[in-house]
């Protein structure tokens, strides 16, 4: 079975900074709504693309924008595009930046491609999504294009435009043209943007104020990208979900496009079950969770989707054999022992 085609939510941060600045209230707009939910908890959580670009669909409709992207692209940084953003910002040169664009982009969405290739003395810097997903990619795509424009503009300085810039046929021609300032918008099968290539070696410029990344956000991010198999991507999303106390099969199962025996028929093949899957996520994080002091045992309880601290302690028995409060002590005991 395929993998569920994810992204991180970061990518989406500046489409719901743009639209909290209008005023926009998600619940009362756009219904259940778990983008901007699951963002406020975890950047680096992964959804499914499609839910993604439901939210930006939603999100043109509200804001009556049919290029949200552009509007909303036109603030938007590569620094925002959480630990994969803050990495490319630890680049020497451009081409180093490309580099790692190209070696980790799959770990921050495996719903899309982006890529570099050199033509005639120039650079064409390529986006395409691997999935069709709804209008919502078209907004998705053209924010895609200014944070490209902005990731070299750390080498060419802030004013810098590109010479030419590369669109589907989905795209408006006049529209693109007067966001980039250029007359030379080419109509082709994938979008980018092109520059000279002797960008490439040119030093990488960090933006004043910029924070570093902790060696070990970056780690974590590595270690946490899409899923590539179908059980997997499930697991994932049921973390990202689970916060917002969407743990019941239906809602894992709706957020997948899946009806709910569909679901179960899947993980049946994968001999699991979605208790098994639930149960697992759930301990995963509350192991997790429960390393900080400074989270209450219920307050756990509660993110992890329990109504009260007693069911979860009932659940963590049949995991571990001991009570919470029992395995964060011997946990903090076993770390003193590797100390001394």
């Amino acid at each position: 079975m395929q993998p569920v085609p994810q992204v991180r939510v970061s990518a989406y941060l500046p489409f719901i900074q743009y639209m909290e600045r209008q005023g926009a209230a998600f619940q009362q707009e756009f219904g259940d709504t778990l983008l901007p939910a699951v963002a406020a908890k975890n950047v680096e959580a992964l959804v499914p693309i499609h839910l993604a670009h439901a939210f930006l669909a939603r999100c043109a409709r509200s804001a009556d924008a049919a290029d949200l992207g552009y509007v909303v692209g036109r603030a938007a940084t590569v620094e925002g595009l959480g630990a994969f953003g803050r990495s490319l910002l630890r680049s020497l040169t451009l081409h180093d930046a490309l580099g790692k664009v190209r070696s980790t982009f799959a770990l921050y969405s495996s719903a899309e491609r982006l890529w570099w290739r050199r033509s005639l003395g120039n650079v064409e810097f390529l986006h395409t999504h691997l999935y069709e997903t709804g209008p919502g990619s078209l907004y998705a795509q053209q924010c895609a294009l200014f944070l490209m424009r902005d990731l070299v503009r750390l080498v060419a300085g802030p004013q810098w435009q590109p010479p030419a810039v590369l669109i589907t046929p989905r795209h408006d021609v006049a529209v693109t043209r007067h966001a980039f300032g250029t007359a030379d918008v080419r109509v082709g099968e994938v979008c980018g943007i092109m520059f000279p290539v002797e960008l490439l070696s040119l030093p990488f410029v960090r933006p004043l104020g910029g924070a570093a990344t902790p060696e070990r956000d970056l780690t974590a991010f590595e270690a946490s990208a899409p899923a590539n198999d179908f059980v997997g991507s499930v697991k994932q999303i049921i973390a990202a979900l689970m916060a917002e106390g969407h743990t019941h099969l239906n809602s894992i199962a709706e957020a997948l496009r899946l009806h709910s025996r569909t679901l179960q028929r899947k993980l049946s093949e994968s001999e699991i079950e979605f208790s098994q899957l639930l149960a697992e996520v759930r301990f995963e994080a509350a192991a997790r969770l429960l390393d900080d002091p400074r989270r209450r045992v219920i307050d756990v309880a509660f993110e992890l989707g329990y109504a009260d601290s007693a069911n979860f302690t009932r659940a963590f028995r049949q995991w571990t054999g001991v009570s919470p409060s029992d395995f964060r002590r011997l946990r903090e005991k076993a770390r003193c022992r590797e100390m001394t």
